[in-house]
This record gives structure tokens, C-alpha cells and sequence, in this order.
């Protein structure tokens, strides 16, 4: 196992904990900054949500193709004839603001410590529908953005892990040589297979104490301070 001389996490599930995602809060936030005559009910909202829901987001992941939640929200509101009195990355914020909620993971910090301890560059690529900016927002608030060099979401690119091009993104990002970065993830399916892929050293956070079947080389890790432990003997050999 090389030491690396970059790392990069997936976000939700790694970096940060999803506390709760309440869509009807955020669908009911939009509705406020409706400016046509409508008569719509945020359950209407919803039950659309939910029936474009299974399809498209369906066929999306099976493509590694990512739909963004402005491009899904303008093509639903504009379905209904709905008008708003604010812009579409503005509605995206809102939505977020209103309807998710996150915290930092256990032991985040102290691997950003020990990381930044032996040198080793920093990053994130996220399979999102909300753009980098959103995101950059969210870890702005746990006084996390600055700990990353860059944050690559899907959103902003169209394609998503396991994809190898979007990997190839990140790391031209990093700068660094595959060989020498370790992608951090929670899914086996995008970050653990996508790392492979991509010729990245794949390390699986299985804080769901998954049963694991990989055939090549992989670091597994049941939380943030084993990782740590695993860096700290890296760099002290």
C-alpha cells in the first residue's frame, strides 16, 4: 500500500452526515417565491416530484449520467406553468437551505489534521445533483471548505461516479499522478469501483458495516480514526 500524496472524498455519506432531507420543506419554500396566479399546493408538488422521480433519476444512474436539480425543477415548474420571482441556481439554494441537513462525520477533522500533518493534498468529488457552489455553502458552515483544495460535484459536469471521466477531473485538479491518490467513499458501486477504474487507490469508509467483496487492492476503514491510524504508521515507518 503506497503512501499517498493526495486524497479525495465523496461527500455525503464521507465527509458529511445527512442528518435529515425533507423535500416538502424545500418544495414548500419555493412556493413562496411563486409570482403568477397558480393554484397549486406544495402535495401537488410533490406527487410530481415523486413521479419524475422514478424514472428519470432511474435511468440517470444506470447511465452515469447526473441530472441536475435546477434542470429537474425548471423542467417540473415550467410543466405547471409555474413562474418564480427568483432565478434557478437562487430556487436551488433555497431548496437546500430549507430542506437538507448535514454535520460533520465522526472523526473528519482529525483526518484533515493528520493529513495536512504529512503534506497530503486535499479534495472532493461528489455524485450530487446540487452544484459545487451549493455544496462549497454547506461546508462553509462547518468551517470545512477551506480544508480542500477543490470540490468537483457531479452537477456541474453531467457525469457521475463510477464514471471514469469525472474522475479524470478531480485528478487533474489535484495534480498529481493516479497512483499516488486514495479516493475516500462509503459506496462500493461509485467510489470504490469508479477509484479502480480510474487507477486510483480506493479506500472504503463502511461506517454501514457492509460485507465487502473486491478483487483488487482496497483500504477498508470502520471510521475516521482507524484511517488516521493507517496514515499515522504510513508516514512513521
Amino acid at each position: 500500500m503506497r503512501r499517498p500524496s493526495g486524497v479525495i472524498f465523496d461527500l455525503g455519506g464521507t465527509v458529511l452526515h445527512l442528518e435529515s432531507a425533507i423535500a416538502v420543506d424545500g418544495n414548500r419554500k419555493l412556493l413562496e417565491f411563486v409570482d403568477n396566479d397558480a393554484d397549486i399546493a406544495v402535495d401537488d408538488i410533490q406527487s410530481m416530484v415523486e413521479e419524475m422521480s422514478n424514472s428519470t433519476f432511474k435511468i440517470a444512474d444506470e447511465s452515469a449520467v447526473q441530472v441536475r436539480i435546477q434542470d429537474f425543477y425548471r423542467l417540473m415548474f415550467e410543466t405547471l406553468g409555474l413562474s418564480f420571482s427568483i432565478d434557478y441556481p437562487e430556487m436551488e439554494r433555497q431548496f437546500w437551505n430549507a430542506a437538507m441537513k448535514y454535520s460533520p462525520n465522526d472523526g473528519i477533522y482529525d483526518v484533515l489534521d493528520t493529513l495536512d500533518k504529512f503534506g497530503i493534498r486535499t479534495g472532493i468529488l461528489s455524485n450530487s445533483g446540487f452544484s459545487g457552489d451549493v455544496l462549497l455553502e454547506e461546508l462553509e458552515k462547518h468551517n470545512l471548505s477551506h480544508r480542500f483544495s477543490f470540490l468537483v460535484s457531479t452537477a456541474d459536469y453531467g457525469i457521475r461516479k463510477p464514471s471514469k471521466y469525472i474522475f479524470d477531473v478531480a485528478v487533474k485538479k489535484m495534480g498529481l499522478e493516479p497512483e499516488n491518490i486514495w479516493f475516500a467513499g462509503d459506496k462500493i458501486e461509485y467510489d470504490v469501483q469508479g477509484a479502480i477504474n480510474a487507477g486510483l487507490f480506493p479506500v472504503f469508509y463502511n461506517w454501514r458495516n457492509e460485507t465487502v467483496h473486491v478483487d483488487r487492492e482496497f483500504l477498508e476503514v470502520k471510521d475516521w480514526y482507524e484511517f488516521c491510524d493507517k496514515i499515522g504508521l504510513l508516514y512513521t515507518v
